[in-house]
């Protein structure tokens, strides 16, 4: 089934009469919108009824429900008027939707809700992606106005990742939240929802009680190969040695017999960024940490030393492997994705709750240098020119604007809105 026809399904109404979300809300649709050939969420103007409480919002439609993320919704603030999402499969651990303003969302499964009318759909709805080769709000500014432009999506971007991990708190905890962060970025691109989804399926609280029962560090990595399918896979990460004594031990370890239904993507990936080698690197750190808890694993370093940055590296620098014939290391650029992206919001959310000052996380992140360029910066930077180009990305902050002002206008062509809403700055 395609993502299409589940559009022609909720148009349609080819469903169930009784509607259960996945937390249990009983749901009617009164009106499920017009359908949107622009920007922003698939129906807009839809009435819903969940628990008897009537609603008037946008309608978001996926396959998945982790397709939120892969596909950035939970950064675009053209799905905060998103009430209700809807999946044909629900994939995720939880059982809301995040949106960019930190807002939570009710979550309908289709998979088993369906009527038996449906028809097959035979429209498709495209949306023009040329590119553009000037931008009246960055090709032609002075250098300070640029900097001010994204100094200030910098911080919006910030501020907007606080608010998604505060709603996230609502449903797990600090460790967890922080926990998950650290596992999608030990994915890359191509995995992070991947990883992310064994940090979701086997969760802080979980892993905690299994080290009050004896669990070593060498049955936590076996319970990540072995459960994610790594391990049953053909490869030449794991010698033979290695391979025999892991799956000796996934077999003997008495914990969990979980097995998740993961779709890897392996192809050309390096052997260095692995998902095998991130989880053999991972596992004895995560273990380690269980016992105290991982944020403040990483705030009791921080207290120690003036710089937070250097407290951070200094954590992942002393990790190794006693029964690893290799010594693995986890990339510069990961560690700077995690603390630049994950570590500093957590912990400025952090510092928020327990009334602590937040200047010195607000500051780290200000002054951070710029990170390894990925395909949204490079987009974002041929707009500049090459006076430009230097500066921003000489901070960290800079191309995180780049970021924000790429997914709220840039990437849906919204050239007139994009220059109204920053002509003040």
């Amino acid at each position: 089934m395609e993502e299409r026809f589940l559009y022609h399904i909720w148009d349609e109404g080819h469903l169930l009469p009784d509607l259960q979300c996945i937390n249990g809300k009983n749901l009617r649709v009164l009106y499920q919108g017009q359908f949107n050939t622009g920007r922003g969420p698939d129906f807009k103007n839809a009435i819903i009824e969940a628990d008897g409480i009537q609603v008037r919002g946008d309608i978001e439609i996926h396959m998945k429900t982790t397709d939120w993320q892969a596909h950035n919704h939970h950064e675009d603030v053209y799905y905060n008027k998103v009430i209700l999402h809807v999946v044909f499969k629900h994939n995720s651990p939880y059982e809301i939707t995040i949106l960019e303003d930190g807002r939570a969302v009710d979550i309908l499964e289709l998979e088993h809700q369906l009527s038996e009318d449906i028809v097959k759909l035979n429209q498709n709805h495209e949306i023009s992606d040329a590119p553009a080769v000037y931008c009246d709000l960055l090709s032609a500014v002075d250098k300070d106005r640029l900097t001010a432009i994204l100094y200030s999506a910098g911080i919006r971007r910030f501020e907007g990742k606080i608010k998604r991990f505060n709603t996230a708190l609502s449903l797990s905890s600090f460790d967890q939240i922080f926990y998950e962060g650290i596992f999608e970025a030990l994915g890359y691109d191509k995995n992070k929802l991947n990883t992310m989804q064994i940090a979701q399926s086997l969760p802080w609280a979980v892993l905690t009680r299994y080290l009050s029962e004896g669990m070593s560090a060498e049955e936590l990595c076996a319970i990540y190969l072995g459960s994610s399918g790594l391990l049953q896979r053909d490869s030449t990460i794991l010698n033979p040695n290695q391979r025999e004594k892991l799956v000796a031990t996934w077999e003997r370890q008495p914990y969990t017999a979980i097995r998740l239904d993961i779709d890897w993507q392996l192809f050309r990936i390096r052997p260095q960024n692995h998902p095998i080698k991130r989880l053999l690197y991972i596992a004895p750190f995560i273990h380690s940490a269980l016992q105290g808890g991982l944020l403040r694993h990483f705030i009791q370093r921080a207290d120690s030393e003036e710089d937070l940055y250097n407290a951070f590296t200094a954590i992942w620098q002393e990790q190794s492997l006693a029964y690893s014939e290799d010594r693995i290391i986890l990339g510069k650029s990961v560690q700077n994705n995690i603390y630049l992206n994950i570590y500093l919001p957590v912990l400025c959310l952090w510092q928020r709750k327990m009334s602590g000052n937040t200047a010195k996380v607000i500051e780290a992140y200000r002054c951070f240098p710029g990170l390894q360029a990925n395909f949204v910066t490079r987009f974002m930077e041929r707009y500049l020119g090459p006076s430009q180009i230097k500066p921003v990305k000489s901070k960290a902050i800079f191309q995180q604007g780049l970021l924000d002002i790429y997914h709220r206008w840039c990437s849906w062509h919204l050239c007139s809105e994009c220059k109204q809403q920053n002509k003040g700055l």
